[in-house]
């Protein structure tokens, strides 16, 4: 089969969770399909990341929108009722450069991943399949929720516009995947349980248990900290998990690890709190830290995050929010909890008891390796295709 992929944004470098799965997917693909990848970028792409996915890749072409390109799809989105995350993405001559891509590469198959290409999947002469990836209504309803009072009109605004952009949507693709059952019932319009569940997988090859670069600290928090979920999980990790923790164990060390700190995140360094910034690799981040803790209340998707530590043996306090996405068995290859007293008593438990920690972090690993594998996610989207 012949398959040709629509992404948002170039597919690597990984520091982002969809292009984490558009990467692990096109390369799972590539093993038994012809690939071709059309990716948009705001800028021009360097060349070794080009080469990256030209290993794996038949053909990869990129799609550059210009600044004034963007300010004008957002200027006609928000006169026309689409969401802003969509009009940002969507330009009338990116469209046309698909179409000719597709008449010119012929695919047997297209696939467009998020809400965001939605526009150049429509009234194609081949079968197309979306990947809605998280329910994003849900995630920028609850984003409304605890945001700053001025802002949360415009997102409810917008959480609104997405929740008629995804079941409009629906109808302009034969197939419709998305990562969790939990997002999918968090779609919520008509006809939405026949989208289809494709979950994440993680490279248990490479996330594996692994020596810390240096003396490891106690708790540590790894990801996009750019991203709202993960500043606002950042931030109760610091001021309001940390200090109960601290009630038992007063030298408790952290570490934030990921891209794009935010001003806020970087407010958070001092006082046995690292900000990393940005890591070369990201399996330093989290073998840095002897527990994973994160406090994740608001977003959606499945947290690839929580995966990779589990698969390195890094035992993983979260919330039932993130877990319900995953499913793994709470007290045995995951520690839930659902106010910071309770995050934070299970963080004191982790760390006072060998005997626990060594559970853990043999069943996550276990759990990760035994349920999640990118190579079963490549042939279930296969099997998606194919139907």
């Amino acid at each position: 089969m012949k398959l040709l992929v629509v992404t948002p944004r170039f597919p690597y470098p990984l520091e982002k969770g969809d292009k984490l799965r558009a990467f692990h997917q096109l390369r799972s693909l590539s093993r038994h399909h012809e690939v071709v990848l059309v990716a948009l970028a705001e800028a021009p792409v360097p060349a070794d990341f080009v080469a990256r996915l030209a290993e794996f890749c038949s053909g990869v072409h990129v799609i550059t929108r210009s600044r004034r390109t963007m300010v004008w799809s957002l200027a006609r989105a928000a006169l026309t009722g689409e969401p802003l995350q969509v009009g940002y993405f969507r330009s009338r001559s990116a469209e046309e450069q698909v179409r000719r891509l597709v008449a010119v590469e012929r695919p047997d198959h297209v696939y467009c991943q998020l809400i965001r290409t939605a526009p150049y999947g429509r009234d194609l002469p081949v079968p197309t399949t979306l990947d809605y990836q998280d329910a994003f209504s849900a995630a920028a309803r609850r984003q409304a929720d605890t945001s700053a009072m001025w802002l949360a009109p415009f997102l409810r605004l917008e959480a609104r516009r997405i929740a008629r952009y995804e079941q409009r949507v629906q109808d302009w693709f034969d197939h419709q995947v998305i990562i969790s059952e939990q997002d999918r019932d968090l779609l919520g319009f008509p006809g939405a349980e026949h989208v289809e569940v494709v979950a994440n997988g993680v490279d248990t090859e490479f996330f594996v248990p692994i020596e810390p670069p240096g003396d490891p600290c106690d708790i540590s928090f790894v990801g996009n900290m750019g991203y709202p979920p993960n500043i606002d999980a950042a931030e109760t990790l610091v001021t309001r998990i940390l200090p109960l923790v601290r009630e038992h164990r007063p030298d408790t060390t952290v570490l934030l690890a990921g891209a794009r700190p935010s001003r806020s995140v970087q407010r958070l360094a001092g006082d046995g709190v690292e900000v990393s910034g940005w890591v070369d690799d990201i399996r330093s981040g989290y073998a840095s830290g002897r527990i994973m803790v994160a406090p994740l209340a608001i977003g959606a998707g499945q947290q690839n995050k929580i995966l990779e530590a589990m698969s390195m043996g890094v035992p993983c306090v979260t919330t039932e929010l993130v877990n319900r996405a995953i499913g793994a068995v709470p007290g045995e290859q995951i520690l839930i909890g659902s106010t910071p007293q309770e995050l934070a008593a299970h963080a004191v438990a982790l760390l006072g008891d060998p005997e626990l920690h060594q559970r853990l972090s043999r069943e996550g690993r276990s759990f990760v390796a035994g349920r999640y594998s990118w190579s079963a996610v490549g042939e279930r989207l296969a099997e998606v295709f194919a139907s």
